[in-house]
């Protein structure tokens, strides 16, 4: 039985150490000894079985063998710009847009924004990235950027094939249906904006940028449950591609 999964960017066939904290993990919560088996995953689709070999004070090395690579887990790859929530909602928004298969969290800051993270944030986001995504038995980890704001995102739309504002007022189709017109492996931003809704400029600017307004529910959400509903709309899609069958039924 396996004790576990572990996150190791450096992962590569042969003797392998595990980074600090999660050979702190190891070690101190689940008591690891040399002859365990664990799985490990870099966070880019790679992933191997290995078996404990010995272990130190503060470090685990692991022999690996055979790295199988996958794709990602969602059939388009998904980022989303979100104007980033108070401190003690930010750890929910990354947790589940993590375990939903997003492909990039950006947070972001809106001329309405409540909060205004700092670069340090990020450290902490990525942690709980990588823990949602062993969790999640994702083999993916979704790439966290420091924080920028909305005029930053708008020059970046060349990267993506197609874009969506999440916008309920004016919005001619859902979230849903708009990413089901896409093809396979599209890369996809979707903005989410602040409590406090988008400004009549920023709505303009993005519309402008070729963003279509799409809707993501019949209510009013919070902010963080826009982003997580987001991202839920693109693993239901995902779930869809990978059983058919059921989609139908």
């Amino acid at each position: 039985m396996s004790l576990g999964r572990f996150y190791c960017p450096a992962l590569a066939p042969g003797s392998v150490v595990l980074p600090e904290e999660e050979s702190h993990h190891a070690i101190a919560s689940l008591r690891a000894v040399i002859g365990d088996e664990v799985i490990l995953f870099d966070g880019a689709g790679g992933e191997a079985s290995g078996r404990i070999e010995r272990i130190e004070s503060r470090q685990v090395q692991v022999a690996v063998g055979h790295i199988s690579h996958h794709g990602r887990e969602l059939p388009i790859a998904l980022t989303i710009a979100v104007a980033m929530v108070r401190a003690h909602r930010q750890a929910y928004l990354i947790e589940k847009c993590t375990e939903l298969g997003a492909a990039a969290i950006w947070p972001m800051t809106t001329e309405r924004s409540v909060a205004k993270p700092s670069a340090s944030s990020v450290v902490k986001w990525r942690r709980r990235a990588i823990e949602a995504a062993k969790q999640s038995h994702r083999r993916w980890v979704p790439t966290i950027e420091p924080p920028q704001s909305f005029a930053s995102t708008l020059g970046q739309v060349q990267r993506f094939d197609a874009f969506a504002l999440a916008h309920p007022d004016g919005a001619k189709e859902t979230l849903a249906a708009f990413l089901s017109g896409l093809r396979n492996e599209a890369s996809v931003l979707v903005w989410v904006g602040p409590e406090g809704g988008w400004t009549d400029a920023e709505r303009d600017q993005a519309i402008r940028a070729g963003a279509a307004p799409v809707s993501l529910s019949p209510t009013v959400l919070r902010t963080e449950t826009a982003a997580v509903a987001a991202c839920a709309a693109a693993a239901m899609l995902g779930a869809a591609h990978a059983n058919p069958g059921a989609a139908q039924g």
